[in-house]
């Protein structure tokens, strides 16, 4: 890893309170992997050999059905942890992950990770942290597709991209549409009619790039909160 790799895990949520010496344990047997954008990491139903970390780059975790029809979970970016619990509870992954930028992904031995769980509180309770915000993370989703509609929860993500506290922002989409569609639970015809709706709440948008001229009328819209 680089110096500012090890420099990273030093003020990490999960492996910055466990001290140098844990942390050098746990990471005793990890290496890293260079994969490039559309690389599959690994896919939906196979054991759970490693706890991956980002370094660089993004990851799509995809559920599938039947191996055809696909959507998006969620993205996880330089310093997220995935996916714990099934290297905790010696479980299939029930995801598949899919590099969607060219990426550096730490991989730690998950009977290492789970030893070291089993011997130190201060990971026991890093760990149980970082749980407990990927909870709160899954039932946020769980709400957004539940109680709001398709322009309801484009308009929310792109709230979330934002700084909600100023009236205007600009933003840039960092993945392709037909991938933001199926994290938001839509067709790709859906969400170029959910921009559509959004305009009238003060959303323009050219390709990537979003503009965002009127963020109180869209968080009325939304019926948005800051809660995470």
């Amino acid at each position: 890893m680089q110096d500012r790799d090890h420099d990273m895990l030093k003020g990490h949520e999960v492996f910055g309170p466990i001290g140098d010496k844990t942390r050098q344990a746990v990471l005793e047997d990890a290496f890293e992997l260079d994969m490039p954008a559309g690389t599959t990491l690994f896919r939906q139903g196979e054991d759970a050999k490693f706890l991956h970390l980002v370094l660089e780059g993004r990851v799509a975790l995809i559920g599938s059905s039947d191996g055809k029809d696909e959507t998006v979970v969620e993205f996880f970016q330089a310093g997220d942890v995935f996916i714990m619990p099934a290297v905790i509870l010696q479980l299939p992954f029930l995801m598949s992950a899919r590099t969607v930028d060219d990426s550096r992904i730490l991989m730690i031995p998950a009977q290492r990770f789970r030893e070291e769980i089993s011997s130190n509180g201060a990971l026991s309770l890093a760990c149980s942290r970082e749980l407990s915000r990927h909870w709160r993370l899954l039932i946020r989703q769980v709400k957004d597709l539940k109680l709001r509609s398709a322009p309801q929860r484009l308009g929310s993500y792109l709230l979330s991209l934002a700084d909600t506290h100023s009236d205007h922002a600009e933003i840039e989409l960092e993945e392709q549409r037909g991938m933001l569609a199926r994290r938001l639970g839509m067709t790709p015809e859906n969400l170029s009619r959910a921009f559509s709706r959004l305009s009238d709440s003060g959303v323009k948008s050219r390709g990537r790039k979003i503009e965002l001229s009127d963020i109180p009328a869209l968080r009325a819209f939304c019926a948005y909160d800051d809660l995470t």
